[in-house]
């Protein structure tokens, strides 16, 4: 039978371990951040296109095809709509995701007759 060297453990303690209780769905909205990140880049990104297509439109020459400035105007009517709606949506789901957090955080029940542990002293630590 082979002996086994014997092996040290060190304590380090943190203080307080709290554990709080998370339902499936506010797990799944935690890990995938909240839809209002999409939402804020979609809307960014289509604002800029439609003002970017404004300022064009404004500063270009008249052009002669009908066709082609129906299409651009269009184009920047749907970009900045769009921008401003996303926009919007973001505005209302921006706090969804602390909303959840502080739920949860609410949830926590103060500690009835839990076990607590005492952290070694430093004088018993400079002993060992």
């Amino acid at each position: 039978m082979e002996m086994v060297p014997a092996t040290s453990v060190r304590y380090v303690g943190i203080g307080q371990f709290t554990i709080f209780f998370v339902s499936e769905d506010e797990l799944r909205l935690i890990e995938s951040g909240s839809p209002a990140a999409t939402c804020l880049n979609l809307g960014i990104a289509f604002s800029s296109v439609g003002i970017g297509s404004l300022i064009s439109v404004l500063l270009s020459e008249p052009s002669k095809s009908l066709h082609k400035f129906v299409v651009v105007v269009v184009i920047t009517a749907i970009s900045l709509i769009a921008g401003f709606v996303l926009l919007v949506i973001w505005t209302r789901l921006r706090k969804q995701a602390s909303d959840v957090i502080d739920r949860i955080r609410r949830r926590a029940v103060p500690s009835a007759g839990g076990t607590a542990m005492d952290a070694p002293s430093v004088e018993d630590q400079g002993h060992a």
